[in-house]
Order: structure tokens, then C-alpha cells, then sequence
């Protein structure tokens, strides 16, 4: 157990100076940095034309409903009048 701590340190502290020391690795942890920045401004972005379009969709689908609704209501009252008319 002790063996295996001691030998994880040392991988460790090579592989975090190592890497740390790599200017490949400074250009991939800057270029990964700068592209995580960019696409969240990116979502931020799309989200908000995202809202917009689902509100607007979200309208349109309202209008729609009521429309449906209310010619499904005079449908229903013209069937229930021809169904008083047949009772007579």
C-alpha cells in the first residue's frame, strides 16, 4: 500500500511537471480554454434565438387551439342540435 502511494506520487508529480513544462500542452490548455469560451457564448447566443423561436411557436400554437377549439365547439352544437331535432 505504501509502495503504491509512493509510486502514484512520483507518476504524478513527473506526469503534472511534464505537462506543465510542455509548450504543446500550454498551446492545447490555451486553444481548449479559448474554444469552451467561444462556445458559450455560442449556447448564450442560441439560447436566446432558442427562446424566441419557442415563444413565438408557443403563440402560434395558442392561436391555433383556440381556432381548433372553436370550431370543434360549433361542430359539437350543430350535432347536438340534429340529435334534439331527431328525439322530436
Amino acid at each position: 500500500m505504501f509502495v503504491r502511494r509512493v509510486i502514484d506520487h512520483i507518476l504524478n508529480q513527473v506526469l503534472v511537471e511534464g505537462l506543465a513544462n510542455s509548450r504543446w500542452f500550454q498551446r492545447f490548455a490555451v486553444w481548449s480554454h479559448a474554444t469552451m469560451k467561444e462556445l458559450q457564448a455560442k449556447s448564450r447566443d442560441g439560447s436566446a434565438t432558442l427562446d424566441t423561436h419557442v415563444s413565438s411557436f408557443m403563440d402560434m400554437a395558442k392561436q391555433k387551439s383556440a381556432q381548433i377549439r372553436k370550431e370543434f365547439e360549433q361542430e359539437l352544437r350543430k350535432v347536438q342540435e340534429q340529435q334534439q331535432q331527431m328525439k322530436r
